[in-house]
């Protein structure tokens, strides 16, 4: 049976509703000691080994997947209802929905490495197993994506291979685990282009590259690194058009390379200095192009997704482009070539449906391995790589945090990447060991869109400036009532918080040239001060103390992030110890001042822990399935907080143990800040999509959200608090950008 495609799934329709049917008495699971080997398509099942093995592959399963799977193998034609699969798995009187949910998806993903196998949504609220034949791309020990070649050879039309699936298991895999790892990490190493300079390289120097009024974005280097291409909208111009301009001692003036309507934007110059691809955006049409330097010849290759805009990436031999696609606006974004000589687009990587997906490809100069961004949620991205011939993703960054781009140094044992890790948008490098350095800082603005000569000895990047003002938005749905300014717009100013008395404000700003905490009293046109002197890379989540005299921060130095205590009458500062967590994040006290919360890596991943405050016991660890920030509820009986890897506002109790009850899952994670607790609710901000922001409440007397008014141009660091007045929230939104681009030197 043909496993559908991405484009078919985006095109199919489902109506009405599943009938649920009563279930009675069920059978027990079978015994899988009682249960002989048998094929399950391309798989060979081994119940009493708790395996399958395909070809070279292996895969063990734990007691409750192979209760699940063998469940579902005898189950008939029709499937078998989820209420009923629950029971025989697990039995009666657990939590199962999201145990299932687990094992189902883990099945799914084993099974699509090669499309034999699928487990379907029937009606009835169930599930079946659907056997065919595999995806012929696929054949069995492949577990790659990509041919030999380095890119998929699987057209769209024909269904995208799936990327094979690396997990960790426990206990009788442990050893295959670290074997897979082994030998993916051997691959990585062999496969190495050794036959150009490795450069680690560090910065001697910086010039500007351009800085003419009008964002400037998307440096791209010829060749010989003598020009760059990059996309400029000019001040008084609605759209951005390609310029072309000598670096260096060659410099001149800028070239106009295209015209006419549309906005031409993520130039992408090729290896061999021929061509320059691009896309062009006009209305909701979106079409990739290729175009002479010299401005002639310019050719239509393809379309693109005006929601999946982005960086290009080349072919090291010039035969085809790489971008971001999505086929449907319910299917995530993943990465495709076109092919120049047939315009033919294929699939390069295959996302899970659910997630928003992959963009930004980078690939290194032999072709074998591609960098990308993988988002699994809305604002939570990591750095990953995959080596094509193998097919194996690796996360290159645990942090969660979006990238502003990559590029690869030469002989592919290294890359650089803009990163906000470190409090702002800052250029990093990475030799895929764990470990990460500071390239270019930024003390002011962020920087994006890192690219590299192709010998390595320059580094273009975007610088961008940015300043904002703080709104006092009203708490009505009447849009009679417009935001109005709270502070003039001076510099980057974010993250208010209204003190408990309600007579001050503290924000943070770089007013001073670098992050400090400031702080205006709520007196008609006072003047705002600064508070602190930190010599810091950047300051984030400020928070009152109950008795307003103090504050807690988190401050960045070297990409760590550790906890500061600030007296909010003279500034002075001290560090908090957190015991063993090398990072602590996003502190806030709890209502009666006992306790001090935070987020700590302390278990290997961002969790919400609690230490008696000021001093008292041990750190006690709240959250096991991930915690970011967190607010006690105005009565102090719960504790409401977010996660880093997903969407959702979640409640639980504030001591140890319990469960995690989810409130809302409107609250993306990109807005991990922007929310804060009052007497009667949770007022936050909603995201209907990436770009438009909502003021939201999630209401205690009704149990439900209530969408209250649009935020239009809401800074997604905005940080969100109540007006002195308490008729208003304090929002940032932004007044002013300015992108210039700069190129720094490497030696």
């Amino acid at each position: 049976m043909k496993r559908r495609s991405y484009l078919e799934l985006g095109k199919r329709n489902v109506f009405g509703k599943p009938q649920k049917k009563p279930i009675g008495p069920v059978a027990p699971p079978p015994d899988p000691q009682q249960v002989p080997d048998f094929d399950l398509g391309t798989w060979r099942v081994r119940p009493a080994l708790a395996r399958m093995t395909r070809a070279d592959r292996l895969v063990a399963l734990e007691e409750l997947e192979l209760r699940t799977l063998l469940c579902l193998v005898e189950a008939p034609p029709e499937g078998v209802n989820r209420e009923e699969l629950a029971l025989r798995v697990f039995g009666k009187g657990e939590s199962i929905d999201e145990r299932l949910k687990r094992i189902l998806s883990f099945l799914r993903r084993v099974f699509s490495e090669d499309g034999a196998v699928r487990i379907e949504n029937a009606p009835g609220d169930a599930y079946r197993l659907v056997v065919g034949e595999p995806v012929r791309s696929r054949p069995p020990g492949a577990s790659g994506v990509a041919d030999a070649e380095g890119l998929s050879s699987t057209p769209l039309d024909r269904g995208l291979a799936p990327g094979s699936l690396k997990r960790r298991r426990k206990a009788s895999s442990i050893l295959i685990a670290g074997v897979v790892v082994a030998a993916i990490g051997t691959g990585f190493w062999l496969l190495l282009d050794d036959g150009g300079k490795v450069l680690y390289g560090r910065v001697t120097g910086t010039a500007s590259l351009a800085n003419a009024p009008g964002p400037e974005l998307s440096p791209s280097f010829s060749p010989d690194a003598r020009q760059a291409v990059y996309s400029w909208q000019r001040e008084g111009t609605r759209d951005a058009k390609l310029y072309v301009r000598g670096v260096g001692a060659a410099g001149g003036a800028p070239r106009a390379l295209t015209s006419g309507p549309g906005e031409d934007i993520n130039p992408a110059w090729s290896p061999a200095g021929g061509l320059i691809a691009f896309q062009r955006v006009d209305g909701p049409q979106c079409e990739v192009f290729v175009i002479v330097p010299d401005g002639t010849g310019e050719r239509r290759i393809g379309e693109c997704s005006a929601d999946a805009l982005g960086p290009l990436a080349w072919r090291p031999d010039g035969s085809a482009v790489i971008y971001a696609f999505r086929t449907a606006p319910v299917l995530p974004t993943q990465l495709v070539a076109v092919t120049l000589a047939d315009l033919k687009m294929t699939g390069v990587t295959n996302p899970v449906i659910g997630m928003p997906g992959d963009s930004q490809p980078e690939l290194a100069s032999t072709g074998r391995r591609l960098a990308f961004q993988r988002s699994r949620s809305v604002g939570v991205a990591d750095l990953s790589m995959i080596e094509l011939s193998i097919g194996e993703v690796e996360r290159v960054t645990r942090d969660g945090l979006e990238l502003y781009g990559s590029t690869w140094e030469p002989g592919g044992r290294s890359i650089l990447f803009a990163s906000p890790r470190g409090g702002r948008g800052e250029i990093w490098r990475t030799r895929f060991d764990g470990t990460f350095e500071l390239v270019v800082g930024s003390r002011r603005g962020d920087l994006r869109a890192p690219t590299l000569s192709g010998d390595g000895t320059r580094l273009a990047y975007e610088r961008w400036n940015v300043q904002t003002r703080l709104l006092a938005v009203p708490l009505t749905a009447d849009l009679e009532q417009p935001p109005s300014p709270w502070l003039t717009p001076t510099a980057f100013d974010r993250e208010p918080q209204l003190s408990p008395d309600r007579s001050r404000v503290a924000f943070v700003s770089d007013r001073d040239g670098r992050d400090q905490l400031w702080m205006v009293e709520s007196a008609p046109d006072a003047a705002p001060r600064v508070l602190t002197r930190f010599d810091v890379d950047g300051l984030q989540a400020p928070r009152w103390s109950p008795d307003g005299r103090r504050l807690v921060v988190a401050a960045a130095q070297g990409g760590r992030w550790s906890l500061w205590l600030v007296d909010a009458a003279d500034g002075s500062a001290s560090r908090i110890d957190t015991g063993a967590a090398s990072q602590a994040f996003a502190p806030s006290f709890s209502r009666d001042g006992r306790w001090l919360y935070y987020a700590a890596d302390s278990s290997g991943r961002w969790e919400i822990w609690r230490r008696e405050w000021p001093d008292g016991s041990a750190a006690q660890q709240l959250t096991q399935a991930g915690g970011l920030a967190a607010l006690e509820s105005r009565d102090g009986e719960f504790l409401y907080f977010v996660r880093p890897d997903r969407n959702g506002l979640w409640r639980r109790s504030r001591e140890p143990g319990g469960d995690d009850l989810l409130v809302t899952g409107e609250l993306a994670a990109a807005d991990w800040n922007n929310w804060f607790v009052t007497e009667d609710g949770v007022y936050f901000v909603a995201r209907p999509d990436r770009e438009n922001a909502q003021l939201a409440k999630w209401s205690l007397t009704e149990e439900a959200v209530q969408r209250i008014r649009p935020l239009p141009g809401l800074l997604p660091r905005s940080g969100l608090t109540l007006s002195p007045d308490g008729r208003a929230v304090l929002a940032t939104q932004v007044a002013k950008t300015e992108v210039d681009l700069e190129v720094a030197t490497l030696e």
